[in-house]
């Protein structure tokens, strides 16, 4: 054979070989005072998170990560432990992205380059660490059980939320970034609930719309609109976005029934305290303020609780066995609803924010949640004297 068709050959086999190689993006960067450490890379996919890739850090702290280029934009998070809180990068094409990062404090101290998507996402994230220690510190200087500390935690998200939406979401609607703030959590709850405010299921549906006209076959549009239109439909056109509209809406209705398993297993109604005065609280044991709103709970319980006096608490805690430790010495009713933040307890008794509570009387109705409590004892002795 010919020298001619020996290089003719060849070039074929690499253009063979190029065709049939996938797209890819990127990921590297380093990683300071993380020596012997491991690095994962994490896929933030809509059937959940998984780990995708990982990598033991050397002295310099150097790491580089390879994966497909996604249809639609993507999430990837960087961890320093498979549990922990990690650096979160958008990726939309074939872009190299760079992240420069401090081992101490990795998923705040950092710095991204190629990424404008990842910055903006690294700029909610401080927004939303500044929004969790306000809510904690409000909490603390006004005392959990004080209907004014809730008042003032609603307006201040419902503030942090309008924001968000005037930054991030409303100037790009088809950005990742816009993407990306509709699902922030804090103390495990989603911040943006589209099945229970107006608001928000606005803010879902120009995402969505957006997203499906620029990725009109990607899996993650088609799920974003049909989030978007259960919450359009959720919304229209009973609920309103004031708490004095949930307040006027709950005072008519009657008692909408929870059936839970407690501890032991066994499956408690709400309906089964029929009788007595009933204080129905929503938590998680997570949330770093639980344990004082639990103290406060416990003075209510041990004073009233003789006199006819309930608690019927409902934890929306994932950890099952975390929750059983917490609430295993607890005097009164917990149970736990496995559903978490897409319970249907959420949408029908309007909780946007945990610990949230009601008092329910002797008949089985509610009568007043916290935001309508200014003296927590004196509103459950009237219900105890009628």
């Amino acid at each position: 054979m010919n020298k001619f068709f020996i290089v003719i050959l060849s070039m074929i086999s690499v253009l063979l070989v190029g065709c049939g190689k996938k797209a890819q993006f990127t990921l590297n960067g380093n990683v300071s005072n993380a020596e012997g450490k491991s690095l994962y890379l994490m896929h933030m996919g809509l059937a959940g998170n998984a780990i995708v890739d990982s990598v033991a850090l050397k002295g310099d702290g150097a790491f580089e990560f390879k994966q497909p280029a996604p249809e639609c934009y993507d999430f990837y998070r960087l961890l320093m432990d498979k549990n922990g809180r990690g650096v979160t990068v958008a990726v939309d094409s074939t872009e190299v992205i760079t992240i420069v990062a401090d081992g101490n404090n990795f998923s705040e101290n950092y710095t991204v380059e190629g990424s404008d998507e990842s910055r903006k996402i690294q700029e909610i994230e401080q927004l939303r660490r500044a929004l969790e220690q306000q809510v904690t510190q409000c909490v603390k200087e006004c005392g959990v059980a004080i209907g004014d500390a809730r008042v003032m935690v609603y307006n201040i998200t419902k503030e942090f939320k309008e924001n968000i939406f005037k930054q991030y979401i409303l100037p790009a609607p088809d950005k990742a970034s816009a993407y990306y703030a509709l699902f922030l959590k804090t103390n495990g709850m989603f911040l943006f609930n589209p099945n229970l405010h107006r608001f928000d299921s606005k803010c879902f549906s120009a995402v969505a719309t957006s997203l499906n006209n620029r990725y009109p076959t990607s899996l993650r549009a088609k799920n974003l609109c049909g989030i978007a239109a259960k919450g359009m439909q959720s919304t229209r056109p009973v609920v309103q976005d004031t708490i004095e509209a949930k307040e006027a809406s709950l005072s008519t209705i009657g008692l909408f029934d929870i059936k839970l398993p407690n501890v032991d297993g066994d499956s408690v109604a709400l309906s089964s305290l029929k009788g007595k005065v009933v204080l129905l609280d929503f938590i998680t044991y997570a949330d770093v303020r639980t344990s004082e709103h639990t103290l406060a709970l416990r003075e209510v319980y041990e004073k009233y609780n003789k006199q006819g006096l309930e608690i019927y608490q409902v934890s929306f805690d994932g950890n099952v066995h975390f929750w059983s430790t917490s609430a295993d010495n607890l005097p009164w009713v917990c149970v736990r609803d496995a559903a978490g933040a897409a319970s249907p307890n959420i949408l029908l008794y309007r909780v946007d924010r945990l610990p949230s509570y009601f008092l329910i009387n002797k008949n089985n109705e509610i009568v007043v949640r916290d935001e309508q409590i200014k003296d927590l004892a004196a509103e459950i002795e009237k219900l105890l004297k009628e």
